[in-house]
């Protein structure tokens, strides 16, 4: 006899059978963790700038072998990753390097806490002091220094008869000794808005590194005050007050470029100016002479308030939500090991130019380097502070100071405080995008948000045909709405410098080839994300099966490229790659650099002329 069931009964039963079956797909094989198309567990890593595809990238393919890794280049702030955290798009892992707490504290629920992980204890306690919200959480880790303070000519004084400064006073007299024989003392770019913030910064460094200096940055960073401290902060100006004064700093000074300091250093004509490591080593000294150049410290009150200013490499940092699974929170970990490791820092600092912050990575140095070592031992290199209002409000505020707008340093701090406070201006939109696109490789169609994008470039430029590496597109077209600054999100813009070049067919075929058979450098392909898109033309490729590609063949509109024809064509990436290839390779003499970078292309384009964004195509075929 069959009883009938009641409805109570029948829910009760309903529930077991769809729990049931949640166990049984679950045991089947259903897994939330991202895969690429060939199976491999897939990662995505947003860089921030194109120096970091030269080594860094490819190496991170060699020690994770059995991870596919989506390269990004990102655009380098942190309102871009908010910007792709409102579409739910963050990447696993996250770097930039214009950056600070302040300005990530948006994003603070969506990061991963470092702060009880392995990773934080390999850091000197006066570096992560500066990485720890006022909760004790870490989001953010900085990844090896960039030195940047004041190159000091030494040949030069030592011609002059003129000591090399210890301390404030000796710098402030060996900058007005040279200027008694003709010869400018010490003079910054205070044109860019990263000198004004880095010159008050070093020269105060004495003062924001004291207790209440270290307690005002730490509340700052965190959220809880949006002034400068007048006990930290008036010294610092009235430092600058009179760095103005007796070294005869000109109105003018509040334009002038970073080239300007460079070619007077070069000529003799200027014994010290801010730069960094990377200046340093590439000085080529005066016309005739065999100098020799040093990089100094800030110099405080006494030489033991000396202090380097750094800034680092990049910052990283990982998305909460790729960390929700152990088995993936253990990868994510251990590829930002990576990153952090010796292998990884040497990977970055190829220069020899930089110093870690991390207690087990010792960085080789150059030998014009050298006078650095006793202050690195001694944890002596403050970190600027590089929030988004740091960077404009202390260029308006120099710059005033300069021109003698503001007339004392009170007058400073509280122009300072008062630009602090402003409310952002509401950016218009500019235009609208009516259809998305994806980021993602696929070997069927390639990134067609990358191919989009540069299919638009080549109608805008008219030309024949475009070459780029893929990952120059930071993300996934989002149909929608865009304000000025949110459609410059859609490419990396700080190095793709446009070369235009007339090819024959035949020549195209040998660039193509030439940059699949790089093995290091500037434009070398380390992994799908990294390939190349061709607008105006496909190309069929296939696996090598050790990482590497070949072209098979070239096509326009599907048919066999002619090797006879003659194709104008656009180059996109960073310059030591273009001229490696095109000009010392390829003996290439028909180019032209005078165009304008994509991001601009596509805002006059898009915004300007009123034009839409060019359906992608399925550019590449991979066998």
């Amino acid at each position: 006899m069959i009883k009938k069931l009641n409805g109570k009964t029948c829910g009760y039963i309903a529930a077991v059978a769809v729990l049931l079956l949640s166990f049984l797909l679950t045991g089947c094989g259903s897994d939330d963790t991202p895969k690429a198309e060939n199976g491999k567990e897939k990662v995505t890593i947003a860089l921030w700038g194109n120096d970091l595809l030269e080594n860094y990238a490819p190496y991170l393919c060699r020690q994770f072998p059995d991870v596919e890794f989506e390269f990004v280049l990102a655009t380098n702030s942190i309102d871009y990753y908010r910007y792709l955290n409102e579409h739910g798009d963050l990447p696993d892992i996250m770097t930039v390097r214009r950056f600070s707490m302040r300005d990530a504290m948006t994003m603070k629920d969506v990061l991963y806490d470092l702060s009880n992980t392995e990773l934080a204890d390999t850091y000197y306690g006066t570096y992560l002091d500066n990485y720890t919200y006022s909760d004790g959480t870490v989001n953010w880790l900085p990844v090896c220094a960039e030195v940047d303070n004041i190159i000091v000519n030494k040949t030069l004084f030592e011609e002059n008869g003129i000591p090399l400064p210890t301390d404030y006073d000796s710098f402030i007299a060996a900058c007005q000794a040279f200027e008694a024989k003709g010869i400018m003392g010490f003079y910054p770019d205070y044109g860019q808005d990263y000198c004004c913030m880095e010159v008050l910064q070093g020269f105060g460094a004495e003062y924001l590194y004291t207790m209440e200096g270290r307690e005002w940055r730490q509340q700052y960073e965190s959220g809880h005050t949006d002034q400068l401290d007048e006990k930290v902060w008036l010294p610092v100006f009235a430092r600058f007050f009179d760095l103005k004064e007796k070294t005869g700093i000109q109105p003018e000074a509040a334009t002038e470029m970073n080239f300007v300091q460079k070619n007077r250093f070069t000529a003799g004509k200027l014994a010290m100016y801010r730069g960094t490591g990377n200046d340093l080593i590439t000085f080529t000294g005066r016309a005739g002479k065999n100098d020799e150049v040093v990089l100094m410290p800030y110099f405080g009150t006494e030489k033991k308030d000396d202090w380097y200013l750094t800034y680092p490499a990049f910052q990283v940092a990982a998305a909460k939500k790729g960390m929700e699974s152990p088995e993936r929170k253990k990868l994510i970990l251990e590829i930002m090991q990576a990153m952090l490791s010796q292998d990884g820092q040497n990977n970055i600092s190829h220069g020899k130019n930089m110093v870690s912050y991390t207690k087990g990575v010792k960085l080789e140095l150059l030998p014009e380097l050298d006078n650095l070592r006793p202050y690195i031992e001694e944890n002596k290199m403050y970190i600027r502070l590089a929030s988004t209002d740091m960077f404009k409000v202390s260029k308006s505020v120099v710059q005033g100071i300069i021109k003698g707008e503001l007339k004392t340093p009170q007058e400073a701090l509280e122009a300072f405080n008062e630009q602090m406070n402003a409310d952002p201006a509401q950016e218009p939109v500019v235009v609208h995008i009516d259809k998305g696109y994806s980021h993602e490789f696929t070997s069927q169609h390639g990134n067609q948000a990358a191919s989009a994008i540069y299919n638009t470039i080549r109608k805008k430029l008219a030309v024949d045909m475009v070459f780029v590496q893929s990952c120059y597109v930071s993300g996934d077209i989002y149909a929608g709405d865009y304000t000025e600054r949110q459609l410059s999100y859609l490419t990396h813009t700080d190095a793709a410098w446009p070369m235009l070049a007339r090819l024959t067919g035949d020549q195209v075929y040998e660039m193509v080839e030439r940059t699949f058979a790089l093995k290091s450098g500037y434009g070398v392909i380390s992994n799908d994300s990294t390939l190349y898109v061709s607008s105006g033309f496909e190309m069929d490729i296939a696996r090598n099966g050790d990482g590497s590609y070949k072209l098979n063949r070239l096509t326009r509109n599907g048919k066999e490229l002619d090797r006879n024809g003659v194709y104008t064509i656009i180059l996109m990436g960073d310059r030591n790659w273009t001229n490696q290839l095109m000009i010392t390779k390829m003996g290439i003499t028909d180019f032209s650099y005078d165009i304008d970078k994509c991001n601009v292309q596509l805002y006059d384009y898009l915004v300007k002329e009123g034009g839409k964004l060019e359906e992608p195509t399925d550019y590449i075929t991979i066998n």
